[in-house]
Formats: C-alpha cells, sequence, structure tokens
C-alpha cells in the first residue's frame, strides 16, 4: 500500500516500531499481562502540573485526572486558553460593529418585517423595554425570525408545564424581554461564533460549511446557542445561559420531528430530512451542556430519561441507515455535496452517541445502552472532507483520501471493532484502521469500556479475558501506525496547526478526542485489575450480601466522577 509521498506502510510501521519506542515500550499484550504501555507526557507547558496529573513512571493520565476531577465544559473539555477565548469573543465583537454600521435595507422596507408582523415581540412591553429589545435595524436582520420563533417556543413550555417539568420559571414581560435578549439575533450570532471557535471541535457533527442558521431548526439553533454561552469567556453570558437550559431541554424533546423516523420515508435522500438529523444534534447538545453545566437534578435525569430517549430515537431513525456511497466511484457532477454532508452528520452523531453511552459507563458506571453489534454503519470520514469549504474541494479531498478501492467503504463500526478482538491484527487492516483518524480510534477504544463493564458485571470468572485483551493490543497497534502518520504531516485528519491557531481557522483543531490513548490506557489498567483479582479469588464463593457490589468501582449510576477520579489516582501505585 502506497501512501503520499512515496512512504509506504512497511516505511510508517517500522517508524512506528522504531521511532515511537517511548509512546508505547511494552511488549505485545497477549504475551505477557504484566506489561505496561508508556505513553508521552504532556509538552512543556501544556498542562498545569497544579492539577495532580497522573503520572506513575512514563504512565499518563492527566487529561482523564483533569476531566473526572473538574466539572464545567471549559474546565473539562479542550476548550482552547483563555487568551484565545479572550481573543475569539473580541473578534466576534468586532463583527458584530461592523454588522451593526453596515449598510442595511431601510426598516420600512425591509424583507417583509414590521412592526405588525410581530405582534407578539411587543405585547406587554414598555415602549422602553422594547426599545431595548428591537435595537436599530433589528428587524432588518434576518436572524430576527429564529429569535422571534425561539421566544414563541419558550413561551409555550413555560406557560404549559408538563406534569414534572423541570420548566420552574414564570411566564411575564420581564421574563419576555430576557428572552429577547439572550437570543437576540446579535446575541445569536455571538453565541454561535463561540460554539464554532471554542465547542465545535469536541463534537463535530454539525457540518459547518452547510449550515445555514436562518434555515436551522430553531430549537437546534438555541441549543447551540446556550452552548456557546457556556464556553463563553465572559461570566455574564455563563450566568445568562443557565436561566434557559431547562426550557430549551423541553423545547427539543418535545419537537415533533425528534419523535418521528426516516423509515417510511419515499425518498432515499438524507439531505431532504436534514431537520430530523437537527433535531438529533440538538438532543445531543442539551445532553452535554446539562451533563456538565446543570444541577445535579438535570445529570440525573439526562443520564437516566433523556438520553435513553435519545438512543431509542436513533434505533428508531435506523442506526444502519448511516452509511455513505462511495463517492470516490462518482464523477464531480454526479457528487452532490448537500447529501454527503447530511449522512456524514448522521454517522457522526450516531458516533457520538454511542461516546456519550460509553462515558456515562466510564465516568458514572451505568451500564451501557447501545452494544457494539448494532452499530452497522460507517465510519466518520476525514476531517480534511467534512471541513472542505466547497463541493469541488470535498470532493477532491474524498478522491485523494478516500479512493474507490479504499477499506474504509467496507468497514463499518461493528466490523472494525470485530477485526480488533480477533487474535492477529493483518498489517493492511492494521493500516486500514490506522488511517480512520482520532475519532473513529476514539470510539473504538471508548467501545473496549463497554465491552469490560459486560466482564464486571459478569458472575462468572474475570481470567478469561482473551477478546479483552486482543482488543487492547490490536488497537495500540493501530493507533502507534496512525501516531507515525500524524508524525509525518501526511493526515487527513488533521487540518490546522495548533500551536498557530487564529479565530477563524480554531473549529478546525481537533478537541479532546487526541487524547483517546488516555481511555485505552484506562481501559488497559481495569482489565490487568480484573485479572488480578480474578487470581486473588480463585473459586470461592460468596455468602448471601458479601462481596463487592463492583470488582473495580463500587456503585452504580453515580453523578458524581469522584470514585473514577479516585480510581485514576489509584492507579499510580498499581502494579501486578
Amino acid at each position: 500500500m502506497t501512501l503520499p509521498f512515496g512512504i509506504t506502510s512497511e516505511d510508517l510501521q517500522a517508524f512506528a516500531a522504531n521511532s515511537l519506542d517511548d509512546l508505547f515500550h511494552s511488549s505485545a499484550l497477549e504475551q505477557t499481562t504484566s506489561s505496561w504501555p508508556e505513553l508521552l507526557d504532556p509538552p512543556s507547558g501544556q498542562v498545569d502540573r497544579e492539577d495532580l496529573s497522573v503520572t506513575s513512571g512514563s504512565h499518563s493520565l492527566y487529561f482523564l485526572d483533569r476531566f473526572t476531577s473538574n466539572t464545567g465544559l471549559v474546565s473539562s473539555f479542550e476548550c482552547g486558553t483563555q487568551s484565545q477565548r479572550e481573543h475569539v469573543a473580541s473578534t466576534l465583537e468586532l463583527e458584530a460593529l461592523h454588522t451593526m454600521h453596515a449598510d442595511m435595507p431601510d426598516q420600512s422596507v425591509s424583507s417583509g418585517f414590521s412592526l405588525d408582523t410581530v405582534p407578539p415581540l411587543l405585547d406587554n412591553l414598555s415602549d422602553a423595554s422594547t426599545e431595548n429589545c428591537l435595537p436599530v435595524n433589528w428587524l432588518s436582520d434576518p436572524l430576527s425570525l429564529k429569535t422571534h420563533e425561539i421566544l414563541l417556543l419558550i413561551e409555550e413550555v413555560v406557560t404549559i408545564k408538563p406534569r414534572n417539568s423541570a420548566v420552574t420559571l414564570d411566564w411575564s414581560a420581564a421574563l419576555k424581554n430576557a428572552c429577547l435578549q439572550f437570543f437576540s439575533p446579535r446575541n445569536l450570532r455571538k453565541f454561535l461564533g463561540m460554539y464554532w471557535a471554542i465547542w465545535h471541535p469536541n463534537v463535530n457533527f454539525v457540518h459547518r460549511p452547510t449550515f445555514d442558521a436562518i434555515s436551522a431548526k430553531p430549537a437546534l439553533l438555541a441549543a447551540m446557542a446556550l452552548m456557546g454561552a457556556c464556553v463563553s469567556p465572559d461570566m455574564p453570558d455563563n450566568e445568562d445561559a443557565r436561566t434557559w437550559l431547562n426550557c430549551v431541554e423541553e423545547i427539543v424533546f418535545i419537537d415533533d420531528d425528534f419523535n418521528s423516523d426516516l423509515s417510511n420515508s419515499s425518498s432515499g435522500s438524507l439531505a431532504a430530512h436534514r431537520r430530523k438529523i437537527q433535531i438529533l444534534q440538538a438532543a445531543y447538545v442539551v445532553c452535554l451542556y446539562q451533563t456538565w453545566e446543570g444541577t445535579d437534578c438535570s445529570k440525573s435525569r439526562i443520564r437516566r430519561y433523556r438520553f435513553a430517549t435519545l438512543v431509542s430515537t436513533a434505533r428508531d431513525i435506523g442506526i444502519a441507515t448511516a452509511t455513505h456511497l462511495n463517492y470516490a466511484e462518482l464523477a464531480r457532477h454526479e457528487f452532490e455535496w448537500k447529501e454527503y454532508a447530511a449522512r456524514e452528520e448522521l454517522i457522526r452523531v450516531f458516533i457520538w452517541i454511542f461516546l456519550l453511552d460509553t462515558a456515562f459507563v466510564i465516568f458514572n458506571n451505568l451500564p451501557p445502552r447501545l452494544v457494539i453489534k448494532e452499530m452497522r454503519m460507517h465510519m466518520a470520514s476525514p476531517e480534511a472532507c467534512f471541513q472542505a469549504a466547497t463541493a469541488d474541494q470535498c470532493h477532491n479531498q474524498i478522491q485523494l483520501h478516500l479512493p474507490a478501492s479504499s477499506y474504509y467503504w467496507s468497514i463499518s463500526f461493528r466490523g472494525a471493532f470485530e477485526s480488533l478482538s480477533k487474535s492477529s491484527l493483518p498489517p493492511v487492516m492494521c493500516q486500514a484502521l490506522a488511517d480512520l483518524g482520532h475519532l473513529n480510534l476514539f470510539a473504538l477504544a471508548s467501545g473496549i469500556h463497554s465491552q469490560i463493564f459486560q466482564y464486571r458485571s459478569s458472575v462468572s470468572t474475570w481470567q478469561n479475558l482473551t477478546p479483552v485483551r486482543n482488543t487492547l493490543s490490536n488497537w495500540r497497534s493501530a493507533w502507534q501506525l496512525f501516531s507515525s502518520t500524524c508524525f509525518f504531516g501526511i493526515s487527513p485528519h488533521v487540518t490546522v496547526d495548533d500551536h498557530h491557531l487564529v479565530p477563524e481557522t480554531m473549529w478546525k483543531r481537533i478537541g479532546f478526542s487526541q487524547f483517546c490513548h488516555e481511555y485505552w490506557l484506562l481501559a488497559n489498567l481495569m482489565a490487568e485489575r480484573l485479572i488480578m483479582i480474578g487470581n486473588l479469588q480463585g473459586s470461592g464463593s460468596a455468602a448471601l450480601g458479601e462481596g463487592p457490589l463492583d470488582p473495580i468501582l463500587n456503585k452504580y449510576d453515580q453523578t458524581s466522577m469522584r470514585q473514577v477520579n479516585d480510581l485514576i489516582m489509584g492507579f499510580q501505585t498499581f502494579q501486578i
């Protein structure tokens, strides 16, 4: 298999074996269960050592330690530095000032908008409050219609509360005024800008090049705006966002599109059903901001009820529908960019649903709701394809990185994971898995945790972990090979230089999926602990009510991640 610049897969494997010894020093896991992979320490200055990063020799779980010991989106995920976020905020402010002073159509002839066409915006508002909510040129702004739509949706869930509603607000003129201000066209642009630059790399399932705020579902727009406000460097934005977290949650989960599927459609085009995909994205964003920014009650509600509904909706749509055509076989005039975008969005939202499911398994000790065997869908395509700015560029990137003969077109998520569980991984398959990139390797590494959970929950012995050990070993080989290609600078999965980021390109960077090797290491440590416990326990049986609830974590469905952080810290001294 020949790679760009004349580099062959054999060259990369040799490089991985020789030059990456400082990344992975251990021998194959199937040869000895006492071997420990060595991971690179974080680059100097990248991690605050006062965070008590977990390091035992060269075994590093510094990201997962931070992730499980902090709360909030910015503290937990890769949201850029404080200075980068402030730079984004100042850039967006300058853009807003430029828009405000730009020549705009006269209000009297502005796209059919007039005060008479939007009476709900003015009801019960004093002249003063109306002036605050409707600044000059507000009605000329095409996003004012989205503001109005969001307002009506919020008014509905506030005034007509279903039983056990999480919405506790009462509708009033003051609340309407606050809603208009928070979701004003100017703020929508500001918060969407923050969503893209600060948040999007962490959960990259919205196709920015074809995303249109004017035509997007208001529920998705509201959820994205809230996420942007939550990661804003301005504290008032964070505080104001909390007012609307539960309202937007209610809006999303009662949406008609959320309770429908694609199976009865006569059209084979997913682009025609973009709004159904958008409500899935909105529901996912809600699950994220409530899990990391909401109250403990909100976190539990999301984990126990809302996410279960999201998984059920994904199944109703059909996980197996998330597949691509082989676009590499299509000429440019046959390639439909919006169809590619819709299919890729659906693939990615299903992958991220799976990743949130495994996050609940890892960090909250909650049984998985999804199983590997039902993930009969394509993997995510490379970032170079997903980030391409035009249809021509996208088609060119697909032809370059995913030729018709590529294994990508025939590999499903389930198939990739089953390949990892085999006793040996052929070099050509190892290369194919390495070519999948950060996001897909992250999903596969996270899937190992669901596999381990099943063993932990089993009443049988934990000693027969051969499939898990195979998966761990083979994943490591694929990650090594992928890391070597990134070192050579030929990866289609990394499109910007993290050391020279500007607000306009921050959305293209790699988010926290870059730390997927830590998820692998944590799974490896858990597997070795299971083996050790199995060896110590032997065949003895426990009396009624005796014995540990779980061999690794003591409590199920925990909102706090404290027990996982204790486990990670404990691995500093854990030796077999």
